[in-house]
């Protein structure tokens, strides 16, 4: 999967390197470029799990390790669904960092989109995960 760093550097070597740099295209790549750097989002996993073990509570070895209680499993779905979002990290490799499978992930996702369509299924949930959201974008 590209990054956006990378996507934007290679729209800037296409604009140097070649002809397209001059006139309209040129432009529009500017722009392009522009765009995709303003809107980079710098998160990695272990950020997004610091933040979610300080809003909930619940430690990074409860977060990872732990059974499934609510609190537990709440916390791992808003990590899960903060890293499938704002990270390249596909499900097995979120799955494999919280000790759960890719089904799991999957699953937690789910959970948190239907919080974040529904807020009274988890009013907690949706609040925690929505100021995260907003921490990471700003």
């Amino acid at each position: 999967m590209m990054t956006v760093s990378k996507a934007a550097e290679l729209l800037r070597t296409l604009k140097y390197t070649s002809e397209v740099g001059n006139g309209c295209i040129g432009e529009a790549l500017d722009v392009a470029i522009d765009l995709l750097e303003r809107n980079t989002i710098k998160a990695d996993i272990d950020s997004i799990i610091m933040a979610v073990a300080r809003e909930t509570g619940v430690t990074e070895n409860e977060m990872c390790h732990m059974g499934r209680h609510r609190e537990f499993a709440e916390a791992r779905a808003i990590v899960s669904w903060l890293a499938r979002r704002y990270t390249p990290m596909t499900m097995t490799s979120i799955g494999v960092r919280l000790g759960r499978t890719h089904a799991a992930v999957f699953n937690y996702i789910r959970m948190v989109n239907e919080w974040l369509e529904e807020p009274r299924r988890n009013l907690r949930g949706a609040r925690i995960t929505t100021k995260l959201i907003n921490e990471i974008e700003k």
